[in-house]
């Protein structure tokens, strides 16, 4: 009787079985991501200082022109003339975007009188709109933000519309329950619900800013590293361009890492609750 009433143990997991989750565990860590881009970096110095090649100068080279430019040259206001743009036509299109797509998947109106306009743009190339914009624009700080705004309004809009239909019945019933008003169950109810869909579409849109406004000033401006890039690859000053190409890369990584942490903050009741 006693025996029948003794619980087994969970069986310990076998030494073999052990090793092979803890090299799991380390190759699903970032530092293994971060082993590799030292690698290549490594990589990189030892060929370019090995092999005399032009087109390739040695990082320690870039560094150094890096360094210089970042201090006393012109690469300080590029970066910071990139990054305005960026963020002003990011800030713009968060606004018309959030709006708009929420409007249309929480509005049937507003979705049949929006719907086919804002189809044919997006289907439209912002290159074959690059010559409309000059003309009404001008060739500035104005046509890039408007280039930017435009290109990263999109994955905001068709995001925030996505997650304003997905709002469950569920949370349709608590508002009437609770007997709210539609502009307050759109508040409290369905904008939180939609918020993380927006959120992957602003995450998605800030790449596509930076992008564009690098792009729009090689096309169309006389300042924003876009046009430091080009300026040093028209005078083969390859270790500038290097340093340019490096640093927008960097500044590139982090804004990536500051939108991840103010979302991980706005989202953190979401997690909350699916831990609950």
């Amino acid at each position: 009787m006693a025996a029948d009433l003794e619980t087994e143990s969970p069986a310990s997991p076998a030494p073999g079985a052990r090793r092979r989750s803890r090299r799991r565990g380390v190759l699903e860590r970032r530092i293994t991501g971060w082993t590799l881009i030292v690698l290549l970096l490594v990589t990189w110095q030892w060929y370019a200082s090995a092999h005399t090649i032009a087109e390739l100068p040695p990082l320690s080279t870039i560094a150094e022109e890096g360094w210089s430019q970042m201090f006393g040259g012109d690469l300080p206001t590029a970066l910071a003339d990139t990054v305005g743009t960026t963020l002003i036509g990011f800030a713009l299109a968060t606004v018309i975007g959030t709006v708009l797509g929420f409007l249309m998947g929480r509005v049937k109106p507003v979705w049949a009188l929006l719907e086919p306009v804002i189809e044919l743009v997006r289907q439209t190339p912002v290159t074959a709109l690059f010559p409309l914009l000059i003309l009404y624009l001008g060739i500035g700080t104005g046509l890039k933000i408007t280039m930017v705004a435009l290109v990263a309004t999109f994955p905001i809009l068709l995001n925030a519309y996505a997650g304003a239909r997905n709002v469950s019945r569920t949370m349709h019933l608590t508002g009437r329950t609770f007997k709210l008003s539609w502009l307050q169950t759109q508040w409290e109810i369905a904008l939180p619900s939609a918020l993380p869909h927006i959120l992957v579409g602003m995450r998605q849109a800030l790449g596509v800013s930076l992008v564009v406004s690098v792009v729009s000033g090689m096309l169309a401006g006389n300042s924003g590293i876009g046009y430091y890039i080009l300026s040093a690859q028209q005078i083969l000053d390859v270790p500038s361009l290097f340093a340019g190409v490096l640093s927008i890369a960097v500044v590139g990584y982090t804004l990536n890492q500051i939108f991840l942490f103010l979302d991980a903050r706005l989202t953190r009741w979401r997690r909350h609750a699916e831990h609950s």
